[in-house]
């Protein structure tokens, strides 16, 4: 079995990810990406999301939906198995063969969404995700918290596990503060996404297209 160090060194496309809050439009902007570089850029593209629909990723998305109780430090330890599964059984055949791979939710969201429950911080949660390859481009969808939990009470009954304004409000901040404290490892745009979904694609466009440019 291939590591993890050689994906990377064997990837021929560019690898993307759109991270946001649950509501901030990550999964339609997403699908008018791919419909944009399969159309006209006549690139190949294949569109995947965590948590996984694996194994581990289904336990996961379980306690998402709060039919299973886990403490924080397991979740944490979930998510990060499930991204190195999720890397070599689905992803890496695709980046290896050239197909560009649009990723919705990555480490990011770990970050983001588990740092204020987590004894060991921010250091922690890098450290147990640090065998995941890194994206080219993370595209970080931002709206505002009490908007994206509108659009979340309008959308359905139940609500998911980090879904309350006040839990929202913590990892929107946590977003914007991760965006600037790794821009030195990796490039993260921030987009705003409180505006009519084809202005956001249009810069979604924008940014990627430098992307492909700069690609192989």
């Amino acid at each position: 079995m291939s590591s993890l160090a050689e994906v990377l060194s064997n990837q021929k496309a560019p690898f993307i990810v759109f991270e946001g809050l649950d509501g901030a439009g990550t999964t339609t902007q997403l699908e008018l990406l791919q419909t944009w570089m399969e159309r006209t850029c006549e690139q190949r593209v294949y569109v995947t999301r965590e948590p996984s629909n694996g194994p581990i990723g289904s336990l996961l998305q379980l306690a998402l939906c709060r039919r299973l109780q886990l403490d924080a430090v397991s979740l944490a330890l979930l998510f990060a198995a499930d991204r190195v599964d999720h890397i070599k059984s689905e992803m890496k055949e695709y980046l290896e063969n050239g197909i560009t791979v649009l990723c919705d939710r990555y480490y990011l969201s770990s970050f983001a969404y588990q740092l204020r429950d987590m004894p060991g911080g921010l250091a922690w949660i890098e450290s147990i995700n640090d065998k995941a390859i890194r994206p080219d481009l993370t595209l970080l969808i931002d709206v505002p918290a009490d908007i994206c939990m509108n659009r979340i009470q309008k959308s359905r009954w139940k609500m998911e596990l980090f879904e309350e304004p006040e839990k929202l409000k913590t990892i929107r901040d946590n977003y914007l503060m991760l965006a600037r404290h790794r821009q030195s490892v990796e490039r993260i745009e921030v987009i705003d996404g409180n505006r009519d979904p084809q202005e956001v694609h249009k810069e979604v466009c924008d940014v990627v297209k430098e992307v492909l440019i700069t690609e192989p």
